[in-house]
């Protein structure tokens, strides 16, 4: 990363502080989790839709961490938001959510969002919405979601277009998602804030051999397929393999998960919003670390 790209980061990560809030040393966002480990095992299908290593090996070793998206470490797990699943296999991270679109398209709209979201103006969120209409659909999908029952019975979406590249260099754009094999209802909001406010956390032991399908979306033709606020059309997907979660274990170093650590025979995104979440998540972790 040269020193532009690292000041436009730190100064992206300075304003999300400042939107968001901040534990000093704790992350920004995500600051509730838990770590487990396990192994992916692709589909026999997978080969032959990318070139990846992970698609070609046997069994790849996984880390693995599940995480809620807001309330900072005093939050409720029964709270209005999303979780995080981020795991790494192989050369391979991804960073996924239980939304499957984003609230916006760049890192400085993302800022003007939690802006918007936390400002005692009444005005101030209506005003975002008019001169940020894309982010109507998370929104609207955010406001029916309910309290998750287990980490381990929810669907994960990585909301970018990835481009998957077989072994003659074709190349296939699809957002992946991690599927339970046992998904589970949500809770009712009022039982689940009976409950402690780590239950998610708290449960994922009792939860655990848990597996999810990782699977490939392909776009429909009329798709928008570089917009990650965009809800695709297309109904094909493509199993690519088997994630089995089997125990929590916290890792002696932590993995530094990246939105665009891809191996060879997946392309990157070409949206903004994933160029600038990779730089602001490196910014993030040298400022925890100071």
């Amino acid at each position: 990363m040269n020193s532009n790209t690292q000041a436009e980061g730190a100064h992206l990560v300075e304003q999300l502080a400042a939107a968001a809030g901040e534990e000093p040393g704790r992350r920004l966002l995500h600051a509730r989790g838990a770590w487990v480990e396990g192994a992916f095992t692709p589909s026999p299908h997978a080969a032959g839709i990318s070139a990846a290593g992970v698609f070609a090996a046997p069994r790849t070793p996984v880390t693995a961490r599940f995480s809620t998206t807001l309330g900072g470490s005093g939050g409720h797990d029964g709270d209005p938001g999303d979780q995080g699943l981020a795991i790494r296999v192989g050369d391979l991270d991804l960073v996924t959510f239980t939304l499957p679109v984003f609230f916006v398209r760049t890192g400085p709209d993302l800022i003007d969002f939690f802006r918007a979201t936390r400002s005692d103006d009444p005005a101030a969120f209506p005003a975002f919405l008019r001169s940020h209409p894309e982010a109507a659909t998370a929104l609207g999908l955010a406001g029916k979601a309910r309290p998750a029952a287990s980490f381990t019975g929810v669907t994960y979406h990585a909301v970018h277009a990835f481009g998957l590249v077989d072994m003659a260099g074709t190349t296939r754009w699809a957002r992946l998602s991690l599927r339970p094999l046992r998904p589970l209802p949500s809770l009712d909001p009022a039982l689940a804030r009976t409950l402690p406010g780590d239950y998610l956390t708290r449960d994922l032991n009792d939860r655990l051999p848990a597996g999810f399908e990782l699977t490939a979306h392909l776009p429909g033709a009329e798709d928008e397929v570089h917009d990650p606020t965009r809800l695709w059309t297309g109904t094909d997907t493509v199993p690519l393999g088997t994630l089995t979660l089997t125990r929590s274990h916290a890792p002696a170093t932590e993995p530094e998960f990246d939105p665009l650590r891809l191996p060879q025979g997946i392309k990157p995104p070409q949206d903004q919003l994933s160029k600038d979440r990779s730089t602001a998540y490196e910014a993030a972790r040298r400022r925890r670390a100071a």
